[in-house]
């Protein structure tokens, strides 16, 4: 059984119309999940702040409407502002999850992307949480979705969990697809801190295959795994793979993935690295055992999609 947190298939294919659910160039394509053994697969739906961005979002739910139903399926919102405009009442962002959760479960929302917006500031920046953020916080609460870290700034980090804190709000933060920073040095993983406070409130985090967030070599899988284990995160570690391809993303060198750890079919012979360094009880927690006890999957029936 395996778990992953994030991939981009919908984004891959709305944006590119040459792919399709079938196409390798996604790096996540149904033949590719099905050949890695992935059993619950968590769909982005994700947008970059700009004019028209919930309008792609919406694209892409569409475009999961139509997806052969092969495996088990969850959302997540990349970036909320896929959930609304910047001049629009933030109210239509409600509005627009709802409608999403209609569809199927959602998983996590993250306030950001890269840079900042009506909510917040992302991982490119030092803006922390702003009122629209904080609003957004206090609805989600209310959900089974959770906080996503993992395109925070640190500033944001750091004001989530003071808003949570503060206002005893029923949020688990998670990480869904970040590294660490302490082995490689950039602002898209996390610091120490924020993955113990993670760690410390029974979340999440998914380990992220991108090149530029991992390193170059298959070893340093092993050394962000060794770290979290160092922290703590026995129970906390999953994945977050991060898959994706047909499509420009900024900042990111090619090729995006190692070259033998680039695609949702990759799974076997990542666990059988894994597993040459690490105990099978560790090695099943990171597959599927630290996502299943989570209590983001605390309802069962979250791991089968609505009909």
């Amino acid at each position: 059984m395996i778990i992953d947190l994030h991939c981009d298939l919908l984004g891959s294919i709305e944006q590119n119309p040459n792919l399709t659910f079938d196409s390798p160039g996604t790096n996540c394509s149904l033949p590719q999940l099905k050949e890695g053994g992935v059993t619950l697969q968590t769909l982005a739906v994700a947008a970059i702040t700009r004019r028209g961005s919930a309008r792609i979002a919406e694209r892409q739910v569409e475009l999961y409407k139509k997806m052969p139903r092969e495996r088990d399926y969850i959302f997540a919102i990349e970036n909320a502002s896929a959930l609304v405009e910047e001049n629009e009442p933030l109210e239509q962002a409600f509005k627009r999850f709802e409608t999403f959760r209609e569809v199927e479960k959602i998983l996590y929302v993250s306030l950001t992307w890269n840079d900042e917006n009506r909510f917040g500031g992302g991982n490119a920046s030092t803006i922390g949480l702003k009122p629209d953020g904080e609003r957004f916080l206090e609805y989600l609460s209310q959900t089974p979705t959770t906080i996503d870290l993992s395109h925070t700034s640190d500033a944001l980090a750091y004001d989530i969990l003071n808003f949570i804190d503060k206002h005893s709000l029923s949020l688990t933060p998670i990480a869904s697809h970040s590294n660490f920073r302490a082995i490689k040095d950039v602002p898209r993983n996390l610091p120490d801190d924020l993955a113990q406070e993670i760690i410390r409130r029974g979340g999440l985090i998914g380990i992220n295959f991108v090149r530029r967030f991992v390193g170059d070599a298959p070893e340093d899988f092993l050394r962000h795994i060794d770290h979290a284990l160092s922290l703590g995160a026995e129970n906390t570690l999953a994945l977050g793979a991060d898959f994706y391809g047909g499509i420009s993303v900024p900042c990111m060198e090619h090729p995006v993935f190692q070259p033998n750890f680039n695609n949702s079919s990759c799974y076997p012979a990542f666990f059988a690295l894994l597993r040459s360094h690490l105990s099978d009880t560790i090695v099943d927690k990171i597959a599927y055992k630290n996502a299943t006890k989570s209590l983001l999957f605390k309802d069962s029936t979250a791991l089968t999609p609505k009909k």
